[in-house]
């Protein structure tokens, strides 16, 4: 049985909009069109993909078996299509890439400068985020390729390299704090003083928390949680609460004489940057152009 692009186009469109008539408009059909489009690609999978309820068009859970698979392969589709344009010389086509932050900042303006100076035409998406939701979005099909620290390999996910740029977390605090100026300090030091972190279930606080259980001290209190690191670095800055972050993401603020790393070496950690991607997909030219470039890249340029 094989799966027609325009059906699965149509059913990406509902499954983003919730909604028939938006998904029409989208693809620039009409709503009954759309409705017989997916009627259609119901009954060639004979299930139900769709419940239809007041509130929009809600996934079944065949639905949810297929979503994966059609991003996929609408994906590829548009790959096929770089191909092509770059064959034709076209120098067009489009690359998602994710980043940790501190990657963002110190690998990919050089690296994409470089790109985009030779091939003006390519359109760059970038999502910041931590490693598990890099993750998600390569396995989800809505990133292309991630640099991070180090992240599982899956059925989905396979590493394509490893970057010469590393960094470090360290505990931050306000250059006020009581405990700046300590030649050397200790988990214990720290106990009862508040912390701002990520969430429980963000890489870097389960890397905290492996971190913590492994000394043997009462564990530190977590105040407020954010994905944020503006939103820890203000914090940090203007009260006495006490973060953990990599270098380069509290570079500005240290050079402006807000924060300043605590000298605490059992939780001073160097992270490695690797290159993943997705297993099935082919290297685009996009893909394979970046990676030319980040297997050259200096950091900072």
């Amino acid at each position: 049985m094989s799966l027609d692009p325009r059906q699965l186009r149509a059913f990406l469109a509902v499954v983003e909009t919730g909604s028939l008539g938006r998904a029409a408009e989208i693809l620039h059909l009409t709503e009954p069109a759309i409705s017989r489009i997916v009627k259609r690609l119901e009954g060639q999978l004979q299930v139900q993909l769709f419940e239809r309820r007041t509130t929009g068009m809600e996934l079944t859970s065949f639905g949810q078996a297929l979503l994966p698979y059609a991003n996929l392969l609408d994906a590829e589709a548009d790959h096929a299509v770089d191909e092509i344009n770059a064959l034709r010389g076209l120098d067009r086509g489009t690359l998602r890439i994710g980043a940790v932050a501190s990657a963002a900042i110190m690998i990919l303006p050089g690296v994409l400068d470089r790109i985009l100076v030779r091939w003006p035409g390519l359109q760059i998406q970038i999502t910041e985020a931590v490693e598990d939701k890099l993750a998600d979005g390569l396995a989800n099909n809505t990133i292309d390729i991630v640099i991070s620290g180090a992240i599982p390999e899956s059925a989905d996910i396979v590493q394509a390299g490893e970057q010469k740029f590393s960094d470090r977390y360290m505990v931050i605090a306000s250059a006020s704090h009581p405990l700046q100026g300590r030649k050397t300090l200790s988990m214990r030091d720290l106990e009862g003083l508040t912390w701002i972190m990520p969430a429980a279930e963000a890489e870097p606080r389960r890397l905290f928390n492996s971190l913590v259980s492994r000394l043997n001290v009462p564990p530190p209190i977590i105040s407020v949680e954010t994905r944020s690191p503006a939103a820890i670095k203000a914090m940090v800055a203007h009260t006495t609460f006490l973060g953990w972050l990599p270098e380069p993401l509290y570079r500005a603020e240290q050079e402006a004489g807000l924060i300043h790393p605590l000298p605490v070496p059992e939780m001073t950690v160097p992270r490695h940057f690797f290159v993943y991607r997705r297993r099935r997909n082919f290297t685009s030219p996009v893909m394979r152009k970046f990676l030319d470039e980040l297997r050259n890249a200096q950091v900072g340029g």
